[in-house]
């Protein structure tokens, strides 16, 4: 992307013009680079629009914690995020889940292929990297990893899980955690200078949800328009290009299973985002 092209794209996605009004807003976490976002998300959410009927203009933020602020503060109609943003989203707006990938994720700690750490008791007092702290898979599932096996760890907060891969690669961690899904999706010669020592137990999937003020017949519209994205090649090239595997049915109960790992999380959350 030329330097001009790219200054111009983050001017786009910072500034959050106000949407028309037939048009939707859709957040979507910043687990990579906002331009690497963008690549991802843009066609789908245009593929999203023409089944829709009107516009599905991206948005995203430059880290996880302002993200969780526009996202609390309504800036966003839908929004792609953590399971722990999304129980949140429940206690301040009353966000209702209305899909999912279908596929679970799992949490992921890498090192460098070459790193001499074999296993992670090695990794007692080292610098590892985990996203933000409210990342479900990357941090929450990791740490408790960690801490099943007897393991204390000097943790350092990033602001993607795209930086913390770097922060491996260059040094600055002895190791970091992700998700599986991110880790697959890091051009080849990142990926193969990564080499995973521990993955967690599988957990839903990060929600699409919605604000209560999409109102029924919209929220119903958007899902269907969601899951038929399956019964067709563009469809289903446009999810694959976003990194998602599917598209699966969603509601508040699919994240019971989460609920108890993230209260201390989501209480952080909260608080953060107070304004």
């Amino acid at each position: 992307m030329r330097k001009g092209v790219g200054s111009l794209l983050l001017l786009w996605l910072w500034s959050a013009p106000v949407a028309a009004a037939d048009s939707l807003v859709f957040g979507v976490t910043p687990q990579q680079s906002a331009g690497r976002l963008a690549e991802s998300w843009v066609p789908l959410l245009e593929e999203i629009g023409r089944r829709l009927g009107g516009a599905v203009i991206f948005r995203t933020a430059p880290d996880t914690q302002e993200f969780e602020r526009r996202t609390l503060a309504g800036e966003f109609d839908v929004v792609y995020a953590s399971p722990v943003l999304y129980l949140a989203a429940v206690k301040a707006l009353g966000a209702r889940a209305i899909a999912r990938q279908r596929q679970d994720e799992q949490g992921v700690l890498v090192v460098r292929a070459d790193s001499p750490l074999n296993h992670v008791g090695q990794l007692n007092d080292q610098v590892v990297a985990f996203p933000a702290a409210s990342a479900f898979g990357g941090t929450l599932l990791t740490q408790a990893a960690l801490k099943h096996k007897g393991v204390q760890v000097q943790a350092r907060n990033l602001s993607s899980d795209d930086s913390v891969y770097r922060a491996v690669l260059d040094g600055a961690a002895a190791a970091g955690g992700g998700v599986l899904r991110t880790l697959e999706r890091q051009p080849a010669e990142i990926r193969g200078a990564l080499r995973a020592v521990l993955t967690t137990e599988a957990f839903p999937a990060y929600p699409i949800f919605v604000l209560p003020r999409m109102g029924r017949a919209k929220t119903a519209h958007l899902q269907a328009v969601l899951f038929s994205l399956d019964d067709d090649q563009t469809g289903r090239d446009a999810l694959q290009r976003a990194a998602l595997r599917g598209i699966a049915l969603a509601d508040d109960s699919t994240y019971d299973p989460v609920r108890p790992w993230s209260v201390d999380a989501v209480q952080a959350v909260l608080r953060e985002a107070a304004p």
